[in-house]
């Protein structure tokens, strides 16, 4: 999985802007819930079928939510016939979650 960073030749606004979008997306308990269910699955990945049983949302909601997260590369999506599967991108997470993003992100 490809791991995304804020690029050195941004300035400053943009890479805010960069890391306001990936931390958005976390910032949603429904998101949140997402993520939850998809690292405690078995196979590490799940359909929108699958997180809709187990979240009692709406397909809609649950596509919405989905859509957040994987523009902010937080998750990956593969498709299996007519079925996307969704799984964690962990490197992308590790990075965010980095203490040199978290106090030193400029």
């Amino acid at each position: 999985m490809e791991v995304i960073k804020a690029k050195t030749d941004m300035n400053e606004d943009q890479q805010l802007d960069f890391y306001e979008n990936m931390f958005n997306a976390l910032a949603d308990k429904n998101r949140l819930k997402i993520l939850n269910q998809i690292s405690q699955s078995s196979n590490k990945s799940l359909c929108v079928c699958d997180l809709e049983a187990l979240l009692d949302l709406k397909q809609s909601k649950i596509s919405y939510h989905l859509k957040q997260l994987v523009n902010a590369n937080i998750l990956s999506v593969q498709k299996q016939g007519t079925w996307n599967y969704y799984s964690l991108n962990e490197k992308q997470i590790q990075l965010l979650l980095t203490e040199d993003t978290c106090c030193k992100i400029l």
